[in-house]
C-alpha cells in the first residue's frame, strides 16, 4: 500500500503544481546533482523553505520535469518540508532511461550531433564559501586568475563514462577521486591545468576526465588543452572584468547575458546559465557560469564562435552576489 499511496501523492502534487498553461511530465530514475543549486517548491518563486540546496555527487529520486520545452526537474529531497523540489536542468544529470534534457539535437539523418559541449566556469570564492575545508579552498578561494575551470562536458546530458570500467565509475560516483587512475597528460598541460583548475589538489581533474573527458574525441591531453584554452579566452574577455568589478554586490543573470552579447555577439547571452550557491549566512552567491558551445574544438574555433553556435539555455538563478576571496 505504501508504494500505491506514494504514487497517489505524486499524482496529486502534479495536479496542484500544474498551472493552466503548463504541465508536468512524469519521470522515474535518479537525478545526480553536479552543483549546489537552490531546490524550491515552485518554479515561479525563489521561496526556499529550509534553504534546501542540492549536494554535488548526491543522487535524488526523480519524479518528473516541467512540460516541453522544459527547464526544471522535480526531485524528492528527504527531510525537506516539502520534500518535492524543483531544480534547473543545468544542476545535474538524470539516469532514467526515458528523457534527459540535454543540449544535443538530431541532425538531418536523425543521429545526435557529437560536437556540443557545456563549459562550466566557476567563481572560486563562492565555491569555497560553502566548502572551507576543501584542500583548494584553504586560501579562501583566491580568484587571481578569474574564473576557474570546473569542466568541459560533451553533450547531450548523459554522455558520460565512455568506455570506463565499472570499478572506476563506481569509485568516481562514490566520490573517491583519489582512487581514480591519474590522468596521463604532459607536464606543460599539467602546470597550465593547475593554474586554471584549483581543484586539481582535490583530484577534480581525475573526476572530470573519467566522467566527461572519456567522451571527448581525443586523448586526455587534447581534452584538457582545449578546456584550458576556452577558460583562458573567457578570462581574457570583458566577462571577467564584469565579475571582478561586481565583487561585493549582486549581479543578475540578465546583466551577465547582456555582457555576453556585448562581448561575443548578439545571442551569446542566451547560451549562458547562471548557477548560484547558498552560504551559511543566507546569501545567494553567483557560483558558476554554464556556457553552451557547439563546434569542432580541435580546429581552434574561438570561444565566441563556439558560443554563438551553441544551443540556448535557461538563464538559471535570477541573480547572485559576487563573493570576494576569503570567508564571511
Amino acid at each position: 500500500m505504501r508504494g500505491y499511496e506514494w504514487a497517489l501523492g505524486c499524482a496529486a502534487s502534479f495536479v496542484m503544481m500544474a498551472g493552466p498553461a503548463s504541465g508536468q511530465v512524469p519521470m522515474i530514475g535518479q537525478f545526480v546533482a553536479e552543483a549546489s543549486c537552490f531546490a524550491t517548491p515552485s518554479i515561479r518563486s525563489d521561496n526556499n523553505p529550509g534553504r534546501i540546496v542540492t549536494e554535488p555527487g548526491r543522487s535524488y529520486d526523480l519524479i518528473g520535469r516541467n512540460a516541453v520545452p522544459g527547464s526544471h526537474y522535480l526531485i524528492q529531497v528527504p527531510g525537506a518540508d516539502p520534500e518535492r523540489r524543483w531544480v534547473p536542468y543545468g544542476c545535474g544529470r538524470v539516469n532514467d532511461g526515458t528523457s534527459s534534457a540535454g543540449l544535443g539535437k538530431p541532425n538531418a539523418k536523425g543521429r545526435e550531433e557529437r560536437d556540443a559541449y557545456v563549459l562550466a566556469a566557476s567563481w572560486h570564492p563562492a565555491f569555497c564559501e560553502t566548502r572551507p575545508r576543501r584542500a583548494d579552498c584553504r586560501s579562501g578561494g583566491e580568484a587571481a586568475h578569474g574564473f576557474s575551470l570546473h569542466g568541459l562536458w560533451p553533450q547531450p546530458r548523459g554522455r558520460e563514462y565512455c568506455g570506463v570500467p565499472a570499478a572506476i565509475r563506481a569509485a568516481d560516483e562514490a566520490g573517491r577521486w583519489r582512487d581514480l587512475p591519474p590522468v596521463e597528460i604532459s607536464e606543460t598541460t599539467r602546470k597550465a591545468l593547475a593554474r586554471v583548475m584549483p581543484g586539481t589538489v582535490s583530484q577534480l581533474d581525475r573526476h572530470e576526465y573519467w566522467t566527461h573527458g572519456t567522451c571527448f574525441s581525443g586523448d586526455a591531453d587534447a581534452y584538457f588543452v582545449q578546456s584550458i584554452r576556452l577558460i583562458d579566452e573567457l578570462n581574457a574577455s570583458p566577462i571577467r572584468a564584469l565579475f571582478e568589478g561586481s565583487i561585493g554586490r549582486e549581479l543578475s543573470a540578465s546583466d551577465i547575458r547582456a555582457a555576453f552579447d556585448a562581448a561575443f555577439g548578439r545571442g551569446a547571452g542566451s547560451r549562458v546559465l547562471l548557477d548560484c550557491e547558498s552560504d551559511g549566512a543566507g546569501r545567494r552567491l553567483a557560483g558558476e557560469l554554464r556556457i553552451s558551445l557547439r563546434g569542432v574544438l580541435g580546429e581552434g574555433a574561438s570561444l565566441g564562435t563556439l558560443i554563438l553556435a551553441g544551443d540556448p539555455l535557461q538563464p538559471g538563478c535570477r541573480a547572485g552576489r559576487v563573493d570576494a576571496p576569503g570567508f564571511g
